[in-house]
């Protein structure tokens, strides 16, 4: 049932009209939409986007921001927040940079055989396990995402934005990366400059 105040000069409303109209607060505003009832597909492919997602946002829980510990935050921080547009948000923007092409299923699983043919795949494990992340599965996601892909994923997102790491510019694609690269990216999660 909507709520109504001061009526006749429409000060404000908010709640649902007979299922056609919902008044709300937004931003300031009082507005006005049509009432629809919101859908939440659970088929694979809208599974499959929430994973990859999810993937990138553990990448983002392991990357050290400014703290009492770390003043600056993490090299990997400084790095995306130095090539970040005015008009976004650093996290953002690295997630985007690595979803923008591995959205795509052709492109991820590109990424993913590489990075399980490559010789560096005990490396990739042993940092991904060290940064703390595990595999992304369960009920509401449609596969697993191996803790290794996770940082591939981020590692990935390095290479798009072609940031400098402390010993390593990140130029080349992550399945080609030697054993001190995967060490070096992991350790400029958590350490600065």
């Amino acid at each position: 049932m909507a709520k109504v105040y001061m009526p006749l000069l429409s000060a404000q409303a908010s709640g649902k009209l007979a299922k056609s109209m919902v008044h709300f607060y937004w931003k300031g505003l009082n507005v006005v939409r049509q009432w629809v009832i919101p859908t939440n597909p659970r088929d694979v492919d809208q599974k499959l986007v929430r994973q990859k997602l999810a993937a990138m946002g553990k990448n983002l829980k392991a990357i050290v921001t400014p703290s009492a510990a770390l003043a600056s935050g993490s090299k990997i921080y400084q790095l995306t927040v130095a090539v970040t547009p005015a008009n976004q948000i650093w996290n953002a923007f690295f997630v985007k940079s690595a979803l923008d092409d591995l959205k795509t299923e052709a492109n991820f699983t590109a990424l993913s055989a590489g990075i399980a043919a490559a010789a560096s795949l005990l490396t990739w494990q042993c940092q991904a396990n060290a940064l703390g992340f595990v595999d992304l599965t369960g009920p509401a996601y449609a596969t697993t995402i191996s803790p290794e892909m996770q940082l591939a994923m981020g590692a990935y997102a390095a290479y798009k934005l072609q940031l400098s790491g402390t010993t390593t510019f990140y130029s080349i694609y992550p399945s080609a990366w030697v054993t001190a690269d995967i060490i070096d990216f992991a350790t400029d999660y958590v350490t600065s400059t």
